[in-house]
């Protein structure tokens, strides 16, 4: 029997990387699946990298439904990101959000073309954060994903395919330079600076690269127990924001302190970052008093549900431990 067709967009990329990664160390996935990476530029190192490991690449722009069409055709399965930070930097909030639900929109268009065959459509997207809080927290670039999500359930027979996961909070995060603790001088210690409060807590996936893709395979692998639009929350462990910032520590052998500044302040030390930043964290912090929140969302499943054993995956230690001081 030929192998079926796994379509990854974001091949390069740290999501969909991790994704074909995870595909091909494992024997069976490798035996099962051939991987068709959707690339911007099939001419680029990265494109030619996954070349020389198997990966077929397919030219896509994500603004064209027909060459998205053209990408995902004949595909058994379908592994969707999406991108907000890359244009925010160049475009802001509004356009950025705007833009990447449209070229969700144009994904899941697509994977609509390719039904006689799409068997499993995994989307990445996060928390609806304004339902769920009832319109107390508003995130922008988590809405930007939900709008793609709401889309999705409003195609039926896209939806039925269809299983959505939650990437929790990447431990390379505190290399960003709006997380990456500094060394104050007349303190003889590292400082970092946060909008929200150390017991803030974060649903934490340690090395994203190494980890997501574990969660997607075990999805893959699985879909008569994930689909219908059920979703799946990528996570290693709950810890809070202060609790991570001491394991970095704890890794180095020295000393840090967790500075708690108010939002404006923030937002003004890195303008539009820092609000936005903050917004997505304000989140965790209201549902660090709603303890049932997870489950009034109904069929949210975790490591648990999939049989994955995290202790074989990295953890958060080893994962900020890893990080370049």
């Amino acid at each position: 029997m030929s192998k079926r067709i796994v379509t990854v967009f974001g091949a390069t990329g740290v999501q969909g990387g991790s994704v074909v990664d995870a595909l091909l160390n494992d024997a069976v996935t490798a035996n099962t699946y051939v991987i068709r990476g959707v690339t911007r530029n099939p001419s680029s190192a990265a494109a030619e990298a996954l070349r020389t490991r198997g990966v077929s690449t397919v030219q896509a722009d994500l603004n064209d439904i027909s060459s998205l069409s053209k990408a995902v055709s004949g595909s058994y399965a379908i592994f969707a990101v999406t991108d907000f930070w890359g244009p925010f930097k160049e475009l802001g909030q509004e356009t950025a959000a705007k833009l990447e639900t449209a070229q969700g929109v144009n994904i899941a268009t697509a994977a609509l073309s390719t039904l006689d065959t799409l068997q499993h459509f995994i989307f990445s997207t996060l928390p609806d954060t304004s339902r769920i809080t009832s319109g107390i927290v508003r995130v922008p670039h988590y809405e930007s994903k939900v709008r793609v999500k709401e889309y999705i359930e409003s195609q039926p027979e896209l939806r039925a395919v269809t299983t959505f996961v939650w990437p929790g909070f990447y431990a390379s995060n505190l290399s960003w330079d709006i997380l990456k603790p500094v060394y104050l001088t007349t303190a003889s210690q590292y400082i970092q600076l946060q909008g929200v409060s150390g017991d803030t807590p974060v649903y934490c996936l340690g090395d994203t690269r190494t980890n997501f893709g574990v969660f997607v395979r075990a999805i893959l692998m699985q879909k008569e127990k994930v689909g219908n639009g059920k979703t799946v929350f990528a996570y290693v462990e709950k810890i809070t924001l202060g609790g991570l910032l001491q394991l970095w520590a704890q890794a180095r052998d020295i000393k840090v302190q967790y500075v708690h500044v108010d939002k404006a302040i923030y937002d003004t030390l890195w303008p539009g970052l820092g609000g936005e930043f903050v917004m997505g964290m304000e989140f965790w912090d209201w549902a660090k008093n709603k303890a049932s929140w997870l489950g009034d969302e109904g069929s949210i499943l975790d490591w648990r549900d999939l049989n994955i054993d995290i202790s074989a995956l990295t953890s958060i230690r080893q994962a900020v431990s890893a990080l370049a001081l």
